[in-house]
């Protein structure tokens, strides 16, 4: 029959092993966040080429083939190359946040999310004419802004974490 010292021993084992537990899936838990993260941004890098030659080619078809209102050319051409430079910039400072392990480019990532969205929205739904190819694009584009902002706020919050240093 075990005494009450051997109780203590095994309980405190318990207790060590569980503390162990937690900080290994604590470290393996913020890697994983910017691992997630990083990936995101580099599919999306491809994501964006593809994205800018598709819409380059279907707005040119659009032209060519459908009448229309004056000054609207321009103004769907002006949205959409903001949208490309904005694009750009977010997912530059966000791989070069999460690279360094800085918050502060990350943090601008997220806020450079907020106009990149609102123009595939209005590609989405304020565009004279929109190809359904076209709605399928911007849809995929605001799930890979959905994702990299979740993933992007986990990242920030494993970075401001409190560090214990024992």
């Amino acid at each position: 029959m075990p005494t009450k010292s051997h109780r203590n021993v095994k309980s405190v084992n318990k207790n060590i092993e569980s503390e162990l537990a937690n900080e290994k899936m604590t470290k393996v838990t913020n890697v994983n966040y910017s691992l997630a993260y990083e990936i995101l941004l580099y599919l999306n890098t491809f994501y964006l080429g593809m994205f800018f030659l598709c819409e380059v080619a279907m707005g040119i078809l659009k032209v060519i083939n459908v009448p229309y209102p004056e000054n609207t050319i321009q103004t769907e051409t002006g949205i959409f190359f903001a949208l490309c430079i904005v694009e750009v910039l977010r997912i530059f400072l966000g791989r070069r946040g999460n690279l360094t392990n800085k918050k502060v480019p990350v943090f601008f990532s997220i806020l450079l999310t907020i106009p990149s969205t609102v123009g595939v929205i209005y590609f989405i739904i304020y565009q004279t004419y929109i190809l359904r190819l076209e709605y399928i694009w911007c849809v995929v584009m605001l799930l890979f802004h959905g994702l990299e902002l979740t993933f992007a706020l986990l990242f920030i919050f494993t970075v401001c974490k409190n560090q214990q240093y024992d």
